[in-house]
């Protein structure tokens, strides 16, 4: 039998053992009435787009199976990065519009994704970037799954989409061949209500069918203080549905579709006000330090001084996400050693954010708002409506008795608005906020609160062209030596347009100019590029359960544009454009090994891994703050940094007994910026009044904690086997401290504090010998709190926001499974 099949007869073994965060359980196989005992299964990955055994894959990688996701309560991106050591996540428009960042490889609002998201092998659809959404993992993406996959380091060889941080494939159950399912129902603290329901169905020989639902509602747990909006934020309000087939058309040609769809409809999470600047200094600190003491006041007297308390001014603060999809695979057995795979997929993203993005309430006398910083949808538009189409033609093979595995392929993905997106933005000044919710600024009750005063009003929009060619194969030249090359050549081009406008309001709240507000002129802008990416690497075997590995790999992210950000002139040379960026580079070097070991006379199995790796990263796309003489805060992104980032990744599993088993997963990461270049001439041109770039020279990356660490353990109760299986479980979690802003932008809060999770759980399957299974599940039990996110605002404007980490949440579940 060819590789190719035994790869696809290995599906089965897709639980989850050695080399991840939190081992998965399995069953002892055998006839009763022995006990059930832990074991340490084989897990299968498709880390280079074909089915391998996760320990004879030279990469870094975490993968968590369903069981694991459940017990630790997952159920978005920033869930998952919690419990996944070098993975984190920038949450600065809340924990359902997250991005991932790997190694210190953040992405900056307003740039692509430095981490590719995968579903079902296709990349994750695109949003508009004036927000950060999309490229990610949305609500409603973790359940019925075979496996997550954390790829660390840049994978742009075999996947779609150039990135320089890494990738997270997310697999979903495919249809089997048996007609079974399951019904679950789950409820916990903030009136938290969890159900689901999965159906396999067979449908003939050569048909098979998957259906599933999620659906779930939680209250916020940060609590409004205001009787503005909504009562409470940072809630979950989802339903999403999956639905898949698979057909054998022949014995050698089939085809898998999956749809999905999600919508989504919460509060929102902004930050919470914390500390206000008196020592004076900043450029706007006169003006916003009195309310803000003001503020912390108020809500001191009114006995809302609770690490959940938070402020809202803006009535119709909400946030909405829909975004369905459709997946066609279809593989082509040509001979038994080449296949011939198709990959498609068109989707749709929608979201709508309005919020006050720093938690102010700055009440003036009249009753109206002295606004900093208000984020809006323009009436009648949405923030992101956007369609993405991926087509990927890909041939694999194997030829000298498979001593040669290869694979080549076609690629192309184009993202597109469908129709117009927008904001409506109130920045530094007095308004009746209920009174923006209009596109009429005639409407609107503002007063200027100095010349920078204004209302922006925007349409705009990103096209993104992605095409690319690649190839990548290896050779084993014997049965401990194997080599790997890949490379890749992408095609990239953005293009974007803009048209706005800022109101502009007069002290005695007159619109000026009285008449009318002249039309706005049409930005467009267009960035393109073309780069190889590649990777080669070499493996050794010494014995049959250890793989020695060293690798390097060149990483490539696009270059993008900024509708949202400042324009030039017409007719401004590229080169010294604000609203345009171009691509990143690094190029990484990594050695490691991976273990597996069956300890003393078998007592002692388990698996160790290590990765040490090294980044030189260059051309840096870095955020720059701006404020702007028309009246608004803006930003730009330009590629003014160089960086090195090394660091050493381990991960370890062992079974002292059969019944007990523990987990660790460390990750040290040194991240440090070496230069950046002089921007200044640049943001000049803008006009602005100030402008900060979000790191220094110096200083580590954003949200890359030198620490990370996490360590669970498993124990299978000696319970009687007619009576179902309990296991109980424990997860540590560490965060060390870690940069979130640079200092000198917020010189007594650029570093978010270290903190400490423990999660507990307990799963008791085949109650009594039931088809019923029951769970239960507290994470952060000892309440940690903490922060996320800072704004860094603390030297402009003379106050400091956050946002703020989820405290404790517990739950129980039931769930029926029939076959």
């Amino acid at each position: 039998m060819t590789r190719l099949r035994d790869q696809r007869a290995i599906t089965a073994l897709l639980v989850l053992g050695a080399q991840s965060a939190v081992p998965a359980l399995a069953q002892q196989p055998g006839p009763p009435p022995g006990p059930n005992v832990l074991l340490l299964e084989e897990v299968v990955v498709n880390a280079r787009r074909r089915e391998e055994l996760l320990q004879d894959v030279p990469i870094s990688i975490t993968v968590f199976n369903q069981q694991q996701l459940d017990n630790e309560n997952v159920v978005n991106a920033s869930d998952l990065a919690t419990y996944t050591t070098s993975l984190s996540v920038n949450q600065r428009f809340g924990g359902e519009n997250t991005s991932f960042a790997i190694r210190g490889f953040t992405q900056e609002l307003r740039t692509t994704a430095s981490v590719g998201t995968y579903f079902a092998e296709v990349v994750a659809p695109r949003g508009a970037n004036a927000q950060t959404s999309g490229d990610g993992a949305g609500p409603g993406s973790f359940f019925d799954l075979e496996n997550v996959q954390v790829l660390k380091g840049p994978q742009g060889t075999l996947f779609g989409r150039n990135t320089t941080g890494g990738a997270v494939l997310i697999t979903p159950k495919r249809p089997t061949d048996e007609l079974e399912g399951y019904l679950e129902g789950s409820a916990g603290n903030y009136d938290m209500y969890r159900s689901q329901g999965v159906i396999n169905i067979p449908a003939g020989d050569r048909v098979r069918l998957r259906f599933g639902i999620d659906q779930q509602k939680r209250d916020g747990f940060l609590d409004n203080t205001t009787d503005v909006g909504p009562s409470d934020f940072a809630d979950v309000d989802y339903v999403a549905g999956r639905a898949s087939m698979v057909i054998d058309i022949t014995d050698t040609l089939s085809n898998y579709t999956v749809g999905t769809y999600t919508d989504s409809k919460t509060s929102g999470q902004p930050s919470t006000l914390i500390d206000c600047n008196t020592s004076g200094g900043g450029l706007l600190s006169s003006f916003y330090v009195p309310d803000c003491q003001a503020q912390l006041a108020r809500q001191r007297a009114n006995g809302q001084t609770d690490f959940y308390d938070m402020a809202n001014n803006v009535p119709f603060a909400g946030l909405k996400i829909e975004q369905w999809q459709v997946i066609n695979h279809t593989d082509w057995e040509i001979t038994d050693d080449i296949v011939l795979r198709n990959i498609m997929s068109y989707a749709n993203l929608e979201t709508k954010n309005a919020a006050d993005l720093f938690g102010l309430d700055f009440p003036q006398p009249d009753g109206s708002q002295r606004v900093f910083a208000m984020s809006g949808v323009r009436p009648g538009l949405t923030t992101t409506n956007q369609d993405s189409l991926v087509e990927e033609l890909q041939i694999q093979g194997s030829s000298f008795d498979d001593a040669l595995t290869w694979q080549g392929g076609l690629y192309y993905e184009n993202s597109e608005p469908k129709g117009n997106s927008g904001a409506q933005n109130a920045t530094q000044i007095f308004c009746d906020v209920g009174t923006l919710n209009t596109d009429n600024p005639q409407d609107m009750r503002c007063d200027a609160q100095f010349a920078l005063s204004s209302v922006s009003n925007s349409i705009e929009g990103v096209e993104y062209d992605n095409r690319a060619i690649y190839s990548q194969a290896t050779y084993d030249i014997n049965d401990r030596l194997s080599v790997t090359g890949g490379l890749r050549y992408t095609w990239d081009k953005t293009k974007g347009t803009q048209q706005g406008v800022n109101y502009k309001f007069d002290s005695d709240g007159v619109l000026e100019p009285p008449e009318a507000v002249p039309a706005a002129p049409l930005v467009k802008m267009k960035q393109q590029s073309d780069k190889p990416t590649w990777v080669t690497d070499i493996s050794y075997k010494p014995t049959v359960d250890v793989l020695l590995y060293a690798k390097y790999a060149r990483g490539y992210r696009q270059g993008g544009v900024n509708p949202a950000g400042q324009h030039p002139a017409p007719g401004t040379d590229d080169s010294v454009r604000i609203d345009i960026h171009g691509p990143e580079r690094v190029d990484t070097y990594e050695i490691g090994a991976k273990t597996s070991f069956d300890g003393y006379e078998g007592r002692l199995p388990g698996t160790f891994n290590i990765a040490a790796f090294y980044n030189d990263f260059r051309d840096q796309q870095l955020q720059n703050g701006i404020f702007t003489t028309q009246g608004a805060g803006s930003t730009a992104i330009v590629n003014a940094g160089k960086s090195r980032i090394w660091g050493v990744e381990l991960e370890g599993t062992v079974s002292p007994t059969d019944r007990l088993q523990f987990s660790v997963a460390y990750t040290y990461l040194n991240t440090e910026v070496l230069e950046l270049d002089d921007v200044s001439a640049l943001i000049a041109s803008t006009g602005a009044l100030a402008s900060a770039l979000s790191t220094s020279e110096g200083e580590e990356l954003p949200y890359s904690p030198k620490h990370q660490a996490v360590a669970s353990a498993r124990y299978l109760a000696p319970v009687p086997a007619e009576y179902g299986d309990v296991t109980l479980g424990a997860t540590y979690v560490y965060y060390s401290d870690q940069l979130a802003v640079s200092e000198s932008a917020s010189p007594n809060y650029y570093e978010l504090d270290s903190y400490k999770l423990v999660n507990f759980n307990l799963n008791w399957d085949g109650i009594g010998g039931s088809a019923f299974d029951a769970s239960l599940f507290v994470t952060n039990t000892f309440n940690e709190k903490y922060q996320v996110y800072l704004a860094g605002l603390w030297s402009v404007t003379g106050f400091e926001s956050a946002m703020t980490g989820q405290p404790r949440m517990y739950g129980a579940g039931l769930r029926y499974n029939f076959r």
